[in-house]
């Protein structure tokens, strides 16, 4: 019986987070950057500098690249090979809950955990995104689960990954979660932190060495710092911002909220105090992206464990996959209609210089393998220019070539003649 259990959960894994990875092209802007910082490693054998549009890219660490890299080498550079590490990262996730819960909560409770972990929707999109975010916290947790069960070098050695992943962020939620649970700093152990310096922050090293304050600048205090306290506003949101996205990804659950609250145990204190120092954390950011918070997810979906029933537990999991099978589909018909697979063919046999002008479509310059230019002056502009559709009364000089729709608009493909100004 617990073996059936264990591979129908494997099924609903492998159906939730990895079936139809591949059914999108690359989307985001953050998708296709990461993917030419691959592309470029394996072009060229630098694995120690990405780079993206022929600019060195200091805006994250190596960690997903070299684990895209690696899995492009076993399947092929594409979207399967890309998106497998943040599917498994989220299978690793959920596995990770099933054993908290059933070391430090309910025995009887840890499969329940997982399958409610499971079935949380926005799991399912961060499983098929190339962002660093889902193998954060993967690492993160693992460094979490180590420090609970005293393994604490072990403890440091997933959070060095976690560094690498994304940077300081990894470390301070599985710390800070930590100390909230256990009210303690048994964990600071020298031979934990060196591993941490050797492993996590040898590579940061490297780059300081060869780029100077530039890197130190670009990552440390404008990636982390600034962006936290708002100095460099790029995602600007109300405080509130969160709450939305908790309520929709535990849909199916929300009438257990209720529950929980009258059946509340003094144990569950401490998955009370991460889910909400995750929230807090990140409400608390100027800047705020609906993929931040994976980290509350474990904690709800323990507490969320507790109060459901067999019965429940196998609607909410019909809902999902009624929902997530739906969505298939849909998805395969809106990747028709996507401006990037459309534009692609076109920019990468394109023989003259191609420009973005007020917009930026980063996959273009994965699947075309070309740096493209930003455009200053519309003026200018000769050649191939991808901008939005409302753009278009600048440039009245070019033509479409094709338009479709991406998650920010609807892009234009332009080819554009030099327009001669005479003087008068």
């Amino acid at each position: 019986m617990f073996r059936r259990n264990l591979y129908f959960l494997l099924v609903l894994l492998l159906l939730y987070f990895i079936f139809g990875s591949w059914f999108l092209s690359f989307t985001s802007l953050d998708e296709g950057r990461n993917m030419d910082a691959v592309q470029n490693m394996i072009k060229t054998g630098d694995f120690i500098n990405p780079q993206y549009n022929c600019q060195p890219r200091f805006e994250k660490p190596p960690l997903l690249y070299w684990l895209v890299v690696t899995s492009s080498y076993l399947f092929g550079l594409g979207e399967f090979s890309a998106r497998l590490v943040s599917g498994l990262s989220a299978m690793g996730m959920v596995g990770i809950t099933y054993l908290l819960t059933r070391d430090f909560f309910s025995k009887g409770k840890a499969l329940s955990s997982a399958l409610v972990l499971a079935t949380f929707p926005h799991l399912w999109l961060e499983a098929r995104a190339v962002v660093p975010e889902m193998l954060n916290t993967f690492f993160a947790l693992c460094g979490l689960y180590a420090f609970l069960k005293s393994r604490l070098v072990l403890g440091w050695f997933f959070l060095a990954l976690a560094f690498l992943t994304k940077g300081p962020v990894g470390v301070v939620l599985a710390v800070g979660v930590y100390i909230l649970w256990k009210r303690r700093l048994n964990f600071i152990k020298p031979i934990g932190l060196f591993i941490f310096l050797v492993v996590g922050f040898s590579w940061y090293a490297f780059m300081l060495l060869q780029h100077g304050y530039e890197y130190f600048y670009r990552f440390f205090i404008y990636e982390n710092l600034m962006r936290y306290t708002g100095q460099m506003s790029t995602h600007p949101a109300p405080f509130y911002y969160y709450l939305p996205i908790l309520a929709l990804s535990t849909l199916w659950y929300i009438p257990l909220y209720f529950r929980l609250i009258r059946s509340f145990r003094r144990d569950w204190l401490p998955l009370l105090l991460w889910a909400a120092f995750v929230l807090l954390f990140f409400s608390l950011a100027s800047n705020k992206l609906h993929h931040y918070i994976l980290f509350a997810y474990p904690p709800l979906a323990i507490l969320l464990a507790e109060v459901v029933d067999k019965r429940y537990l196998k609607f909410s999991i019909l809902i999902s996959s009624f929902v997530f099978l739906l969505l298939m589909p849909l998805i395969h018909f809106y990747e028709k209609e996507r401006f990037t697979p459309k534009a692609y063919p076109l920019v990468k046999n394109y023989e003259g210089p191609v420009y973005f002008y007020r917009a930026e479509d980063s996959a273009l310059v994965f699947y075309s393998g070309k740096c493209i230019k930003k455009l200053e002056l519309p003026s200018s502009a000769e050649g191939l220019v991808i901008t939005k559709e409302k753009n278009l009364e600048e440039l009245p000089f070019c033509r479409v070539l094709t338009k479709g729709r991406e998650f920010d608009g609807v892009y234009l493909l332009l080819e554009c003649k030099r327009t001669e100004v005479k003087d008068p």
